[in-house]
């Protein structure tokens, strides 16, 4: 028995280790990254045996290629060995299909797997056609009739300086000055990259030595050296061939998503620009994106959800939609993040109610930073601004407002809290702008200076906001004296107006439509406040009973509607029902934005003050019918009864209307 059928009898009768060998992976996931595999004889062997995805279209078509082309029973045998190494690669990777660059991997025979996986339907093809072989053999392949050009060299690094070598130079593994050097200089340890067996000079490598005058004034350098290209003198790099048909303004298509898997987690994110995306499609109908099967599926569900919809928002929405459908795709979930920052960057798209729309369906990350309070960002921006320790002294005056001091206090909401703020803004300013460091040196004299160069409202604002910083930094001992102590305020309750005759008629003419009018007979004749009309809820309307309850925290008040007010809520109601039948909002009043909003939210004030003529407010409304009231009655539990305000705001509107009730008599 010859020498080498005993060594194929002892390979043979070897344990097997397949179990150890290109384990299949998960189907379809992503990599990480990729390296390049070592296949040998040893790992043909250990799949033996193993039933291999597609093996059967393989053999068959390797069965008609031999034939064709006349090939020997040994070249089937060798092909089919590795034919069945690259299947056992394509499930080892969870390819459906395996990508034509990993052929490199193989240890022979690359283009025959190639051609037979090809026609197998096995092989995800490369943009262009690929070549293993370097050398031609037409003789011992006739199975490639159409040969691929031979692909050019790849640049090489040298052994001794790691530069890179230029192609088609035959300069074996070192560069040409690598080479004089070993001619010329002895070999040994390098003192500076402490790599051995290169040739020294000054006991250095020849890249290092550029560097001794470095080292030995700051030996502290790095020992990191450039990388240089070895190109001849007067020779330059390769010079592509440009199309001549080729627009330097075109833009290629680019592909749908289709590499992200649903479920599979990211390493890290960044935030994207999406500037050059927005660039790219802009002429581009939205019509013509490519985009894959689920983000199809995905679009035509938004198209059928909003089909009653052709307002320009609609079509901001499922533009919006589209190019994050085509961009990421819908096999994962979309950062909320990403959703907005498109929407910025271009005003006819919208970012909302996408974002609805993907949180529904569970394809929505949601980024908290988006979920803050407006009132509070803005607050959290202007303390920034201010120095320090103004900005921690401000900060304690926040905390005081927000009852979070050292003594429990009246709690304020943000937007109470930002209003303060925004008074008292400006006067930090100035103050930090004169060289002022802290609210310790605040003088009095500087107080009624920042308040002096105003009047009426804007003045009893500022000196109401200087006195609650002051007092509240004294309480809290950040202060050792109150300079705001004796600032006058002046008088804070006003004088209830009435509207003239002309603004008030021809005021339901004007209001065209049924929200308009049923907010004009909730102002002008129940005295109902635009926070309160807002907050009416549809199951505090009862129509049967004519009457509707206004919920004031823990406060209950009932209006009881007559005819008028009656006919106009059921006309709302009504239209409310054919206008949206699909609105899920529970508040009264709702507009084209908030009837289908799935966050239910109240109608916005600004809305309701567009139904009215210029020069009439809600408040003015408000107060032209109590005061109306008053003067009829002049009872203030009547008022009280009627329109649910407190017994003082009750005796304020007597006062005004009837000052000699309420006059104090001298003693």
């Amino acid at each position: 028995m010859s020498q080498a059928w005993r060594l194929k009898l002892r390979q043979e009768q070897a344990p097997a280790v397949a179990a150890t060998v290109l384990v299949p992976g998960f189907r379809r996931q992503l990599a990480l990254f990729t390296m390049p595999r070592t296949l040998t004889d040893a790992t043909v062997r250990a799949i033996i045996g193993r039933p291999l995805s597609g093996w059967d279209r393989a053999r068959s078509v390797l069965v008609e290629m031999a034939a064709e082309h006349g090939m020997s029973q040994g070249w089937h045998y060798q092909v089919a060995e590795i034919v069945r190494l690259a299947l056992a690669v394509g499930e080892a990777e969870g390819a459906d299909r395996l990508p034509e660059p990993m052929l490199r991997d193989l240890p022979t025979h690359r283009d025959a797997v190639r051609l037979v996986l090809l026609r197998a339907g096995l092989l995800a093809a490369a943009p262009e056609p690929m070549r293993f072989s370097r050398t031609d053999h037409p003789a011992r392949t006739p199975y490639i009739t159409d040969p691929v050009p031979i692909p050019p060299r790849a640049p090489r690094q040298c052994r001794d300086c790691h530069g890179w070598m230029p192609v088609g130079r035959r300069a074996g593994f070192r560069c040409s000055p690598c080479r004089h050097w070993r001619e010329r200089h002895p070999r040994g340890q390098c003192v500076r990259c402490r790599r051995e067996n290169l040739p020294l000079r000054a006991d250095r490598c020849r890249t290092c030595h550029p560097y001794r005058l470095l080292d030995e004034a700051r030996p502290a350098t790095s020992q990191a050296t450039q990388l240089e290209i070895t190109l001849p003198a007067g020779v330059g790099g390769p010079v592509l061939p440009v199309p001549g048909d080729a627009s330097p303004a075109a833009v290629a298509d680019e592909a749908p998503a289709e590499w992200v898997v649903r479920g599979q987690e990211t390493l890290f994110t960044v935030r994207r620009d999406w500037s050059p995306v927005l660039a790219r499609l802009r002429r581009r109908p939205r019509a013509d994106l490519p985009l894959t099967e689920r983000a199809r599926l995905l679009v035509e569900e938004y198209l059928q959800l909003r089909a009653d919809q052709q307002a320009p928002d609609y079509r901001k929405n499922i533009h919006t939609l589209t190019i994050l459908m085509y961009w990421l795709g819908a096999e994962a979930a979309v950062l909320e993040r990403d959703v907005h920052d498109l929407a910025q960057l271009d005003p006819n798209l919208a970012a909302k109610p996408v974002c609805q729309f993907l949180r529904a369906r569970g394809l929505l990350i949601e980024d908290p930073d988006l979920h803050r309070d407006a009132d509070l960002a803005w607050i959290e921006a202007a303390l920034d601004a201010l120095p320090q320790p103004f900005a921690s002294e401000v900060r304690a005056w926040v905390d005081v407002l927000r009852s979070q001091g050292r003594r429990e206090g009246e709690f304020r909401r943000w937007d109470g809290v930002r209003r303060y703020f925004a008074y008292v803004q400006p006067v930090l300013t100035d103050w930090t702008a004169t060289g002022v460091a802290t609210l310790r040196e605040i003088t009095q004299q500087q107080v009624e200076d920042a308040v002096n160069g105003l009047s009426g409202h804007a003045r009893r604002q500022l000196a109401i906001v200087l006195r609650s910083l002051f007092r509240s930094l004294k309480r809290q001992r950040v202060v050792f004296r109150d300079p705001a102590r004796n600032l006058p305020v002046g008088d804070l309750k006003g004088m209830p107006q009435s509207l003239p005759s002309d603004l008030l008629a021809g005021l339901l003419d004007h209001a065209a439509t049924p929200l308009g009018r049923l907010t004009v007979a909730l102002a002008a004749v129940h005295a109902v406040s635009g926070h309160d009309i807002r907050t009416i809820q549809t199951d505090h309307v009862d129509l049967a009973r004519g009457t509707v309850e206004i919920r004031r925290g823990l406060l209950r008040h009932t209006l009881y509607l007559e005819q008028f007010t009656h006919r106009l809520a059921a006309e709302w109601l009504t239209y409310r029902h054919r206008r949206w039948p699909a609105s899920t909002n529970p508040h009264l009043l709702v507009s084209q934005k908030t009837a289908l909003d799935p966050d239910q939210p109240a109608i916005n004030i600004g809305t309701l003050r567009g139904v009215l003529p210029k020069g009439v407010t809600l408040d003015g409304l408000r107060q032209d019918r109590i005061l109306n009231e008053a003067f009829d009655c002049g009872d203030p539990l009547k008022l009280m009864r009627l329109f649910g305000i407190t017994e003082k705001t009750a005796m304020h509107y007597v006062g005004t209307a009837h000052p000699e009730r309420t006059a104090k008599l001298p003693r």
